[in-house]
């Protein structure tokens, strides 16, 4: 049955593919398609031989998020195997990134899950282990991997309830995918227990946790730059919230409570999660009368009481600077973005009940008293509540930075995991 479905998805896939490019030619989002040419040859593992390194540790990741997570484990990757590293991604961002890192040989676009495709770039790349990121699970890149003798694992696996439901209901074909796998290192229990059920075997389980928690940074590198803007500011020695990665929802509950906080004189600093925002969120902004400014501005008002953060890189550093944090997609439906970047840096942090994309790490933080729960009814009154006892938010701050470093150490598991198996394959 899961051959047949395999068979099934790949006679269905050229005209899946064609409705989707007319789709996306006939969008306004056609400009995206600046590199049409290339991206169709990485595409389809049209890449010459020459271009690709060969015998390589293949690394798979969908993107940004994903590359970054794993920076430490392709470095430990590289130096236990001395060969070089190839990374295919998803996504034009997360090739761009993978670029950015000197321990990566080549960068590509993965192939599309196309047998034939998939069964080209490995014949071209002749890679010598390949080693899928997170919930990557392609079925035609997995069987072509197999059928050409490369070995394949999975690291850093999640897969989320909802997803492990909606496979079960093609279980043939995902066993059959997951069967070639070498071994699976899980982030969680609730993971391994899904993948299980989806055909891996147990014992080529590993319940290991999350890399992207050894990446937790302490020492952020921009943190001097922020201190100036702040100083220009005038926000010296006042409490600042900051509240990073915020959605439209969350941007709302912010401004209505921002009258009350900053008449108590606390500063705020909000760092949208889509920077492309900009002209709706400075209407909004403007509509508070607020005294307002951007982070990009060269000439800061010292009347300023929020700062709206319209460039990149510098979210940690801000929550250096911090009194307090909200971490946002949380309180809107997008199931929470990283809890402990400003735990670490003993950080106390407020965030919402949509947290369902980090469920350990959000009930470690509540449970060990590092976290406080939010919603649009009592965000202006915890944060006032708060930042009016120095004494306990110091305490909480403490607490959430244990909660974090409490989560590092799955890059040294998941390299044990990959060692064992060597030694077991010699």
């Amino acid at each position: 049955m899961g051959h047949f479905l395999l068979i099934l998805t790949n006679l269905i896939f050229p005209l899946a593919a064609l409705g989707v490019i007319l789709g996306f030619l006939l969008s306004p989002r056609r400009g995206l398609l600046k590199h049409l040419t290339c991206e169709l040859r990485e595409r389809f593992g049209l890449e010459k031989e020459e271009d690709i390194p060969q015998n390589a540790i293949w690394i798979h990741c969908a993107s940004v998020g994903e590359v970054m997570s794993m920076k430490e484990l392709i470095s430990r990757l590289k130096k236990f195997y001395r060969r070089n590293i190839l990374v295919t991604t998803t996504t034009e961002a997360g090739k761009e990134t993978a670029s950015k890192n000197p321990e990566i040989s080549k960068a590509l676009l993965a192939p599309l899950d196309f047998y034939p495709s998939c069964k080209r770039f490995i014949r071209i790349a002749n890679p010598y282990r390949l080693f899928i990121v997170e919930r990557e699970i392609w079925p035609n890149m997995l069987e072509a991997a197999h059928n050409a003798g490369v070995p394949a694992a999975l690291l850093n696996g999640r897969i989320s309830a909802k997803s492990a439901k909606a496979y079960l209901l093609i279980r043939p074909l995902f066993k059959r995918a997951l069967n070639t796998l070498s071994f699976a290192a899980l982030q969680t229990k609730e993971a391994a227990q899904r993948y299980e059920k989806l055909g891996v075997k147990k014992e080529d389980i590993f319940v290991c946790g999350n890399v992207k928690y050894d990446t937790l940074n302490d020492h952020p590198t921009q943190k001097t730059n922020v201190t100036r803007v702040l100083t220009a500011l005038g926000w010296n020695g006042k409490p600042i919230l900051v509240c990073g990665s915020t959605h439209p929802l969350e941007e709302t509950m912010l401004l209505r409570a921002a009258p009350e906080l900053t008449k108590k004189g606390i500063k705020i600093v909000f760092a949208p999660r889509h920077l492309e925002r900009k002209p709706e969120i400075e209407i909004s902004l403007r509509q508070s009368g607020l005294h307002y400014a951007f982070f990009s501005q060269p000439n800061f008002n010292k009347e300023t009481d929020i700062l709206c953060v319209d460039v990149m890189g510098i979210l940690t550093s801000l929550y250096a600077c911090a009194s307090l944090v909200f971490v946002g997609g949380s309180v809107e439906r997008r199931g929470a973005h990283n809890l402990l970047e400003p735990a670490i840096l003993s950080k106390t942090v407020l965030f919402g009940k949509y947290f369902y994309n980090a469920p350990l790490t959000a009930h470690s933080l509540l449970e060990q008293g590092g976290g406080v729960l939010v919603d649009e009814t009592n965000f202006k009154e915890t944060v006032l509540r708060l930042l009016s006892n120095p004494g306990q938010l110091e305490n909480m701050s403490e607490k959430a930075r244990q909660t974090a470093l409490s989560f590092k150490g799955a890059t040294d598991k998941i390299m044990e995991v990959v060692k064992n198996y060597e030694r077991k394959s010699t």
